[in-house]
């Protein structure tokens, strides 16, 4: 009878365990997949004669909210969520609303360090954190810094304001993963408040 209970128990663990990877390894393609938001630069700005591109942007987050309202009536746990997530915003739905944020009210130049180091670096410390490496999740803020200033070199950015921008963008990203925050999910303050420093110090150097 215990060899029974045994097996039962590892089974059980072994379920909850394969569950939980499942859930992960959804997240963390989510957050890479909101990197392709970039491509919104490169759509025309009318996708039908009477839609433009922003208007069909704004119609797609609706959408999205709506589901979620939908969602959180009905009690829906759909895999890849967290526990707390199930009576508020998904972290889904905060990536994307951070995703259309970048991309409507920031330029190119800037929404695409915004949009890499949220998808490279915030599953990055979420796996960190999984494998009980949270105390090392530091190293996502050179990282982030790495990819704020290869970008600005690409867009051709002078060697002083690629710096400046690279640390006011990594510095913001770090900050907004490491601090976590009840009202605003870090899935849309990694990306979004990255953005608004940059433009913050840019109008401070001018």
């Amino acid at each position: 009878m215990s060899f029974v209970v045994s097996c039962v128990e590892r089974f059980n663990r072994n379920a909850l365990y394969n569950s939980v990877n499942r859930g992960s390894a959804l997240r963390r393609l989510i957050h890479v997949l909101t990197a392709f938001g970039a491509l919104y630069y490169f759509i025309p700005d009318h996708i039908f004669p009477e839609i433009t591109k922003e208007s069909a942007f704004v119609i797609l987050i609706m959408l999205i909210l709506a589901f979620e309202s939908f969602r959180i009536q009905m009690s829906l746990k759909i895999i890849g969520m967290r526990p707390y997530e199930y009576s508020r915003l998904s972290g889904f739905a905060w990536a994307f609303m951070g995703m259309a944020t970048v991309d409507l009210f920031f330029p190119f130049y800037i929404a695409l360090p915004s949009l890499l180091s949220m998808a490279l670096m915030d599953p990055l410390a979420g796996e960190m954190r999984l494998r009980g490496m949270a105390n090392k999740t530091i190293i996502i803020w050179p990282l982030s810094f790495l990819i704020f200033a290869v970008c600005m070199v690409f867009f051709h950015m002078q060697p002083l304001l690629t710096m400046l921008y690279a640390a006011g963008g990594s510095t913001a990203a770090w900050l907004s993963e490491h601090f976590k925050f009840k009202a605003v999910d870090d899935d849309y303050l990694m990306t979004v408040l990255p953005a608004a420093v940059i433009i913050l110090l840019k109008v401070l150097a001018k």
